[in-house]
């Protein structure tokens, strides 16, 4: 083999490990799984700090019920853009999933820059996330607090499934 095809063979190993997909960091705990995919950039504020949004689904398995959340971190504070309804105040973020955008209702989750899908039921929840791991790859738009303007993040869910099939936390029915 020429050092020339050699190299070219290089680079097309190095790219196909590049469009499978991005890793998921898995955290375990006492009958919970957090699977985390990072977005496939970064986004700048206006002080030139580099945030990297992260869409999490955590899974909890208790008894016989299992439970599921999926979470969304831009990694900073967001535009208060907020839909006051009967459900309280929701953030509502701008998605592509499957090639379709929709908007979709997220209420804060356990500190000032997280925010869970809201739904009323696992079921939903369930549905929703079913969407996402059938869509490959996903995008979010939201405000970053300190520039106010629409950024959006896309994150490929391509590998998220097989981490979930691991986890007997994450079991669908």
């Amino acid at each position: 083999m020429s050092i020339v095809n050699l190299s070219r063979f290089v680079a097309i190993v190095l790219w196909s490990s590049l469009c499978v997909g991005q890793e998921v960091h898995v955290s375990r705990g006492n009958g919970t799984v957090a699977l985390s995919v990072a977005a496939q950039k970064p986004y700048s504020l206006a002080t030139g700090q580099e945030k990297l949004p992260t869409l999490t689904v955590e899974c909890v398995h208790k008894g016989k019920k299992t439970g599921h959340t999926i979470a969304f971190s831009a990694g900073g504070a967001l535009v208060e853009d907020t839909d006051m309804d009967a459900k309280g105040a929701q953030q509502i973020f701008k998605m592509t999933i499957g090639g379709t955008t929709q908007t979709t209702g997220w209420v804060p989750y356990g500190d000032t820059i997280t925010y869970a899908y809201f739904a009323k039921t696992d079921a939903e929840r369930v549905k929703f996330i079913q969407a996402l791991l059938n869509s490959g790859k996903v995008s979010v738009e939201f405000k970053p607090f300190l520039t106010g303007a629409p950024t959006t993040s896309v994150f490929d869910l391509s590998k998220l499934r097989a981490e979930m099939d691991k986890s007997p936390e994450c079991a669908m029915q």
